[in-house]
């Protein structure tokens, strides 16, 4: 089966979500109550819907470009470009909206969305958003006449309905020449991106006439210019927000507690933070269960846990889901092993490591891991890495780290020159997760541990025989059984605060919901 190519991988496997969110003022002021200012952590390099998976990009495209479908942060499925749809067990048929247009005024019909389906299914095209925000298997047809788009799955698709809140729709001028889109913007949503600093800013215009947004809503309220700035450090947002400086700023470190003393309120969004994945490969020594195991063992998760998220933290209930998950129940707790260095010891003895001079070593190699981490993320998730460091240097390990930026971190992670890699993966539905832990590797896949665990592949083969939540025991079983192999392991959400003084909006695990983006209290 045919997944997402490699550029796909560690962008979303890196979950570089809003988490550097905030601004300062460019291509405006926020105090000239027509420009809102949101900052991204770094320059996301590519803009281009068809290609960027980079969660902080995908926000961003938000505001340019419309889905089929959107999906509301307590799990309600509410139109979009689409304004009523069926489906059954293999095929879904959407009824569009005949208002819908691209900003150059041109109709977006169905055989447009039908044509940017197939071009992402087409084996020759090689898009990265195959088998992540198109399911494997899936063919559009369209019938203009009746304004209807009908996607069927040759395979099981169990939230096909749900899949389509992720794909942006391009429209047909950009369709085969989507490599402009790293820099401008064609689409039918809200706002149309209007210019580009690199490295500096990025400005959305506001266009007139937009009453398609969720649920049938209008921007008639939303602000007429939303700006993105670039700003890596957290103290520089702080003391732009509490300077009048900024709107939205989104601190996960220690001067989160400065914009609170001083009443300023936030709108808490919660993502996956804490996540570990091994490298399974032949040739690197966690492809030993016992190793993994004992790894996971020597390390003081939930201490780990609180340094990160600076004591702010929640205990994750699902591997990877982001808010609003389609299934519920908890896959993690239980699953995880206890802190106990006496028995990694006795596993790494189990395994045939002895330690000689306070290291473990085997056939005269000491244990020597590597290990990947999203360095964007902020202080405290680099001083968590140090105290995991820390504890695996205690246990007997030589540890070595390389710290990555959206810019790195496919090739990174892609590249399998590593042990273990912090790698949060953020996704919307189970079953989006599993090209990552299953199937093909790299560079044929997005497997960059080289997973291969048989009883989630059999459990992950009963859940997408059953539509919709139907499946949720054994999407559940699948996820647990990850956990307790020590294939991966989550450990930590982060609760990230987005802090705002004079607008409000809505969060939806995807970041700002553009058309619920609103001035308050007269400013």
């Amino acid at each position: 089966m045919r997944r997402a190519s490699r550029g796909a991988a560690a962008a979303l496997a890196l979950g570089l979500f809003a988490a550097g969110c905030g601004g300062t003022g460019a291509g405006g002021s926020s105090g000239d109550g027509d420009t809102v200012t949101v900052a991204i952590p770094s320059d996301p390099n590519d803009l281009n819907p068809m290609t960027t998976l980079t969660s902080f990009a995908v926000m961003m495209n938000r505001f340019s470009y419309d889905a089929l479908i959107n999906v509301r942060s307590d799990g309600r499925i509410v139109s979009g470009v689409a304004e009523k749809w069926t489906a059954d067990a293999n095929s879904a048929t959407f009824t569009l909206r005949r208002d819908v247009t691209c900003a150059n005024g041109a109709r977006l019909s169905a055989a447009d969305v039908a044509a940017q389906y197939n071009y992402i299914v087409d084996p020759a095209n090689k898009s990265p958003l195959y088998g992540l925000m198109v399911p494997p298997g899936v063919t559009a047809t369209a019938d203009d006449v009746a304004n209807t788009v009908t996607l069927k799955a040759s395979l099981p698709t169990p939230f096909l309905i749900r899949s389509t809140s992720m794909l942006r729709l391009v429209c047909p001028s950009s369709l085969k020449d989507s490599g402009k889109l790293a820099r401008t913007s064609d689409g039918t949503g809200p706002y149309l991106l209007s210019e580009v600093v690199a490295g500096d800013h990025f400005t959305f215009v506001k266009r007139p006439g937009y009453t398609w947004g969720p649920d049938g809503v209008d921007n008639t309220g939303s602000p007429d210019r939303v700006v993105f700035k670039v700003v890596g450090n957290e103290s520089t947002r702080t003391n732009l927000l509490l300077g009048g400086q900024l709107d939205i700023a989104s601190v996960m470190g220690p001067d989160r507690g400065r914009l609170s003393a001083a009443g300023v309120k936030a709108v808490i969004e919660r993502d996956p933070m804490g996540m570990l994945i091994f490298n399974e490969a032949p040739n690197r020594v966690t492809a030993d269960v016992r190793v993994r195991r004992a790894l996971l063992s020597a390390l003081d998760l939930k201490q780990i846990g609180a340094v990160a998220t600076g004591g702010k933290g929640m205990a994750p209930l699902r591997l990877g889901i982001t808010m609003s998950p389609p299934c519920t129940e908890d896959s993690v707790t239980g699953n995880l092993p206890p802190h106990d260095v006496a028995q990694a010891a006795a596993l790494m003895r189990e395994a045939g490591w002895k330690k000689v001079g306070g290291r473990w070593s085997k056939d005269g190699k000491q244990l020597s891991i590597s290990m990947p981490y999203p360095a964007v993320f902020g202080t405290q998730l680099v001083s968590a890495v140090e105290l995991a460091v820390k504890q695996w240097q205690s246990f007997g390990a030589k540890v070595s780290t390389q710290p990555t930026t959206a810019s790195t971190n496919a090739s990174v992670l892609m590249g399998g020159q590593w042990e273990v890699a912090w790698a949060p993966l953020s996704v919307t539905t189970p079953d989006q997760a599993i090209p990552f832990f299953s199937g093909a590797k790299p560079p044929d896949g997005l497997n960059f541990g080289s997973l291969d665990n048989p009883e989630y592949q059999r459990l992950v083969g009963e859940a997408m025989a059953k539509p919709d939540t139907t499946g949720c025991p054994e999407w559940t079983a699948a996820e647990s059984e990850l956990i307790k192999r020590g294939d991966v392991v989550t450990f930590v959400d982060s609760m990230t605060p987005y802090f705002v003084r004079g607008y409000s909006f809505e969060l939806d695990g995807g970041g700002v919901v553009p058309s619920s983006l609103h001035k308050v209290g007269g400013r």
